[in-house]
């Protein structure tokens, strides 16, 4: 299941950099993106509590790099690895340019540092 922290950094990149820069760290993420060869757990994100739009986004940008991204009427389901990755990059996004929350600062500083 995705983390809420999860939740907090794709809404507020989507909400601060718009549509066009959302898609484009996303897509930067999925180049980033190494597949293995396991199975990924699927984690379930709320269209609720995401927004429909920005879950679209996510969706057609994942699905367009033959990644499993599969849109219902109540959740978007995403692999786990790639939430985590996605999440992990655009956090970065939100630190370096100053609209990280000092929790994702934190978030980010301790993943910086491998712990």
């Amino acid at each position: 299941m995705y983390r809420k922290r999860d939740l907090a950094i794709w809404c507020s990149v989507y909400e601060t950099c718009g549509v066009t820069e959302f898609v484009r760290l996303v897509e930067e993420a999925l180049t980033s993106y190494k597949r293995v060869p396991i199975y990924d757990w699927p984690a379930l994100v709320q269209v609720s509590e995401l927004g429909l739009p920005c879950v679209r986004v996510l969706q057609n940008v994942v699905s367009s790099r033959d990644l499993y991204a599969s849109i219902s009427e109540n959740y978007i389901e995403i692999g786990s690895r790639l939430t985590n990755h996605l999440s992990h990059l655009l956090r970065g996004h939100l630190v370096v340019n100053g609209l990280a929350t000092d929790e994702m600062k934190e978030d980010q500083l301790g993943v910086d540092l491998g712990l």
